[in-house]
C-alpha cells in the first residue's frame, strides 16, 4: 500500500536536513570489528566483502546501555573514480544522532572500495557482508540491521535482503527494479548503452529485484519520486506489486513532483517517514 501524506504529523521526528558536508570527530583505520574501540566516534574502516576489499565510514553514537540497531547506507551510481561516501554520510551522521550505528559505504567500482561497478551482481553480496561486519561491531545487535540505499544502492539493497535474512528492514529510494524494462523505458540517452555494456553480461535477472521478491523477508519501504523518468516511477510500482504478489510487506511513498534525487523540500517529505519506518523494524 501506499504510505498517505497525512501520517506525516503522526510520525515526524525532527529529521535533520541532509547536507554534503563531512562529518567531524576522531578518526582512525582499521579493518575487522575487534580494531573498534567500543567508544562513540567517526571512523575509516574496511573489511572484506565477496572477494573484494569493502570502505567506508563508520559513525558510532554513544550506547549507554544494551545494543542498538545498526543501518548500512548505500550510494548511487557515480562516474568511475568518484567516492560514494560522501554522499552518503551525512545520511549515516543523521541516522547516528538518532541512536544507531551508521556505516556509510563505497560500493564494490567506487573509491575507497576495491572491484569494479557490476550493475548489482555480486554487489550485493558485498552488502550483505557488511551487514555482517557491522552487526559483529561491539554494542549492535545483530538481529537489527537495516538497509538505506539511493538508486544503484536501492537496487543493490533489495537483492541482498533476497539473498539473506541478516537483513532486517530496506528503505530504498527510487531504486532500479527491472533492469531490462528499465533500458526501454529510461528517458536517459545514455543508460542504455550503461546497461548493454554493465548490466547485460551475465543476464539481467540476476540483477532485476523485482525477480527476487519472494526471497525478501524484510519489511520494504520503496520512495520514489512522481515525475521521475530516470528511473521511471513504474520501476518502484512493479516492485510493490510483485512484493504483494509474494505475500511481503512493503509501502510506497510516492513524492509528488520529484524527480530523481529530492530537492530539501522534497526529503523534508521523505525523511521521517523513512525514520519511521527504520525505528519500527530495528528498535524491537
Amino acid at each position: 500500500m501506499r504510505v498517505p501524506f497525512d501520517r506525516l504529523a503522526l510520525i515526524l521526528i525532527g529529521a535533520v536536513a541532509c547536507a554534503l558536508a563531512g562529518c567531524s570527530g576522531a578518526s582512525s583505520t582499521p579493518t575487522a570489528p575487534a580494531a573498534l574501540p567500543a567508544t562513540a566516534g567517526r571512523f575509516d574502516v574496511s573489511f572484506d566483502g565477496a572477494g573484494v576489499t569493502m570502505a567506508g565510514v563508520l559513525i558510532r553514537p554513544e550506547i549507554l546501555s544494551g545494543r542498538t540497531g545498526a543501518i548500512v547506507v548505500l550510494h548511487g551510481w557515480l562516474p568511475p573514480g568518484v567516492s560514494g561516501v560522501p554522499l552518503v554520510e551525512p545520511t549515516a551522521q543523521r541516522f547516528a544522532d538518532d541512536g544507531y550505528v551508521a556505516l556509510a559505504l563505497s560500493m564494490r567500482g567506487w573509491p575507497p572500495s576495491g572491484g569494479v561497478d557490476d550493475c548489482g551482481l555480486q554487489q550485493p553480496d558485498d552488502v550483505i557482508r557488511a551487514a555482517q561486519w557491522v552487526g559483529a561491531l561491539p554494542g549492535v545487535d545483530p538481529a537489527r540491521v537495516g538497509l538505506i540505499g539511493f538508486s544503484q544502492g536501492g537496487q543493490v539493497s533489495l537483492l541482498a535482503a533476497s539473498r539473506s535474512t541478516a537483513i532486517r528492514a530496506v528503505a530504498a529510494y527510487y531504486p532500479v527494479t527491472d533492469v531490462a524494462r528499465w533500458k526501454v523505458t529510461t528517458s536517459r540517452t545514455d543508460i542504455p548503452e550503461y546497461i548493454a555494456a554493465v548490466c547485460e553480461p551475465g543476464g539481467t535477472d540476476a540483477r532485476s529485484p523485482v525477480l527476487h521478491a519472494a526471497g525478501i523477508t524484510a519489511p520494504v519501504l520503496l520512495v520514489h519520486g512522481d515525475a521521475d523518468t530516470r528511473v521511471p516511477t513504474e520501476q518502484s510500482e512493479l516492485m510493490l506489486a510483485a512484493l504483494a504478489s509474494a505475500g511481503r510487506a512493503a509501502d510506497l511513498l510516492l513524492v509528488p513532483g520529484a524527480v530523481h534525487g529530492f530537492t530539501a523540500a522534497e526529503n523534508a517529505i521523505a525523511r521521517p517517514i523513512v525514520a519511521a519506518f527504520l525505528a519500527t523494524h530495528l528498535r524491537q
